[in-house]
C-alpha cells in the first residue's frame, strides 16, 4: 500500500511531509501510511521459477553436499543455495533462494524456494552475518513454535559465543511462562552455497501474525483506528519506516538515585497501516500512555485518555497514579520483561529491539498497551553481576547515545509496580525454573562440541554466561526476594 506520501513525487511528498510534520508533534516518517511489507516482499514467481531451475540444474551436487555434511554433523542444518550462487549482502533486498532442512528428524526435512537477506543494522558489518529468510509459502522450521508455519525466519549469528542471544531467549520463555510471546529457537549448522557458515541461532521474527504477534491488522485499503499496532522503540528508523517521536521529558530521578532527563526516542510501526489517520492515532495513543505512566511515577498524579486520546487528570477516577497507569498499560507484561532485562544485563535494552503492542479491535488479545517479543542481547552479560541495577535505571552513555528504557525506570519508580516485579521474581527463584534453564542452555551448548570443532572453545565463553546468569539471580535474590 501506498499512502499520500508514497503516490506524489518526491518534490511534493517532502512539502506534504513538511507541512504534516508541523501539525503532528513528534511525526516523522517520509513514507507515510505504508505497509510493512513493501520493502519485505520476496521475489516474483518468475524468479521463483528461475531459482528452481538453477537448483534442478545443480540438484546432483547439492544432494552430495547433504549426504556429506549430515555424515559429518551431529545437529540439524540448513543448507541455502541462492540463484547462481548471488553473495548475499543486501539489509534490503532479498537473494532468490532455496532452502533445504535436514540432518533432523524426517517431519522436518524441507526444501522450498524463498528469499534470503541480510537482516539488521550494525550487525551486518562483520563477515558472520545474521539474516532473514522469507519463504515463497508458509512453512514449519524444525517444530519451532510448536510446529506452526509462517514465512519469516530468523538466523542469528553465533558471533564471539554460542550463548547471548540462546540464554536470553531461553530465559524468556521460562519468564514469561507461555502468557506473552517471545521467539523460539534452536541452533543449526548454515550453509551458504555450500560454504560451512558455523552454528547459527535459528528463531523467529518479531512480527505481526497469528500466534506470533497477535494483533488484528487492517485488511489492505482498510483505514480504521479500531485495529491492532505493533510498535518496536527503534534508534535505526529509516525514509522508508512509518515512526514518530516521543519528545524528551524533564529530568527524572531513577532508582538508584541519577538524575538525567528522559531522552527522546523513535517508535517504528511494524505492523501494516493504511491511512494516516491510523498513524496519527496510534502517535498519539503511545505518547499518552508514556504521559500517564510519567505523572504517575514522578508525581503520584493520575491521568487517563479521552476520546481523543490525549492524556487529561483523572482525579476522581483513579484512586492513585498507579491505577491509572494499569488501566492503559500491561503492568506484568512491563514486569516480565524487565526481569528478563536485569537477569542477562543489556545495554542495548532502550535505545532499540523494544516491542510493544495494543489492538483496539473487539476481540482484542493486547486490549492495553503490552511489552513482549524481547531481542537483540549482543551487548548483555557485560558488566559485574553484583553491581546493581542495570535495565531499571539509566545506562552509561555508550558511543554517544543514551541507551537507557525510560519505560522501564519510570515504572521502577512506583512501589506498586515494584511489589509486582518481586512477587513474579519470587515465583520464579523459589522454583528454580531460572536455574534450571541455565542448566538446560549449557547443556544444549555442549552437546555441540562436535559441530563446532576448532570453534568448540566457544563452549567455555557459554558456560561463562552461565556463570553470570546464577550470579545474577543471586543478586537480585537479595534486592527482591
Amino acid at each position: 500500500m501506498k499512502s499520500l506520501f508514497m503516490r506524489c513525487g518526491r518534490l511534493a511528498a517532502v512539502i506534504l511531509l513538511s507541512v504534516l510534520c508541523l501539525c503532528l508533534s513528534g511525526c516523522g516518517t517520509a513514507d507515510a501510511g505504508r505497509s510493512r511489507n513493501t520493502a519485505d516482499t520476496a521475489e516474483s514467481a518468475s524468479e521463483d521459477a528461475t531459482v528452481r531451475a538453477w537448483y534442478a540444474a545443480q540438484k546432483q551436487r547439492i544432494d552430495t553436499d547433504l549426504q556429506t555434511i549430515a555424515e559429518e554433523k551431529e545437529h540439524p542444518c540448513v543448507y541455502v543455495t541462492t540463484q547462481e550462487g548471488r553473495p548475499v549482502n543486501s539489509t534490503e533486498e532479498y537473494v532468490p533462494a532455496m532452502v533445504d532442512v535436514f540432518n533432523c528428524a524426517e517431519e522436518y526435512r524441507l526444501t522450498a524456494p524463498g528469499g534470503i537477506r541480510v537482516r539488521g543494522n550494525s550487525a551486518d558489518v562483520s563477515d558472520e552475518k545474521p539474516y532473514r529468510i522469507k519463504f515463497e509459502q508458509k512453512q514449519k522450521m524444525l517444530g519451532l513454535h510448536d510446529g506452526r508455519a509462517y514465512k519469516s525466519w530468523v538466523l542469528l549469528r553465533s558471533y564471539w559465543n554460542l550463548a547471548p542471544d540462546y540464554m536470553a531467549l531461553h530465559l524468556a520463555k521460562t519468564v514469561f511462562g507461555g502468557e506473552y510471546y517471545s521467539s523460539d529457537c534452536v541452533f543449526v549448522n548454515l550453509y551458504l552455497n555450500g560454504e560451512p557458515q558455523g552454528i547459527y541461532v535459528l528463531c523467529e521474527q518479531n512480527q505481526a501474525a497469528k500466534d506470533r504477534i497477535d494483533i488484528t491488522e487492517p485488511e489492505q485499503g482498510d483505514g480504521r483506528t479500531n485495529v491492532g499496532y505493533l510498535l518496536e522503540m527503534d534508534n535505526h528508523v529509516s525514509e522508508e519506516d512509518v515512526y514518530f517521536t516521543i519528545p524528551e521529558m524533564p529530568e527524572v530521578t531513577d532508582l538508584a538515585g541519577t538524575a538525567r532527563v528522559l531522552p527522546a526516542r523513535d517508535y517504528t510501526v511494524k505492523s501494516d497501516l493504511w491511512s494516516e489517520e491510523q498513524e496519527e492515532y496510534i502517535r498519539q495513543y503511545t505518547q499518552s500512555v508514556f504521559t500517564v505512566l510519567y505523572e504517575a511515577a514522578v508525581h503520584d498524579k493520575p491521568m487517563m485518555l479521552d476520546a481523543e486520546n490525549r492524556a487529561v487528570p483523572a482525579d476522581g477516577v483513579y484512586a492513585t497514579g498507579f491505577e491509572a497507569v494499569c488501566a492503559v498499560l500491561d503492568p506484568d507484561s512491563l514486569a516480565d520483561m524487565i526481569i528478563v532485562e536485569e537477569l542477562v544485563q543489556n545495554y542495548d535494552v532502550g535505545s532499540g529491539n523494544c516491542y510493544m503492542a495494543v489492538d483496539f479491535s473487539q476481540d482484542s488479545r493486547y486490549p492495553r498497551l503490552t511489552f513482549l517479543a524481547p531481542w537483540d542481547f549482543n551487548w548483555a552479560y557485560y558488566e559485574d553481576p553484583d553491581a546493581g541495577y542495570y535495565a531499571s535505571v539509566f545506562q552509561k552513555v555508550m558511543m554517544e547515545v543514551d541507551r537507557s528504557n525510560i519505560w522501564y525506570i519510570l515504572a521502577m519508580k512506583m512501589e506498586d509496580f515494584r511489589q509486582i516485579v518481586k512477587e513474579k521474581w519470587r515465583a520464579l527463584s523459589q522454583s528454580g525454573a531460572l536455574s534450571g534453564t541455565v542448566d538446560e542452555v549449557l547443556r544444549d551448548c555442549r552437546s555441540l562440541e562436535g559441530d563446532l570443532g576448532e570453534d568448540a572453545g566457544k563452549i567455555k565463553k557459554a558456560e561463562n554466561i552461565g556463570d553470570y546468569v546464577r550470579a545474577r539471580i543471586l543478586w537480585l535474590d537479595r534486592q527482591w526476594k
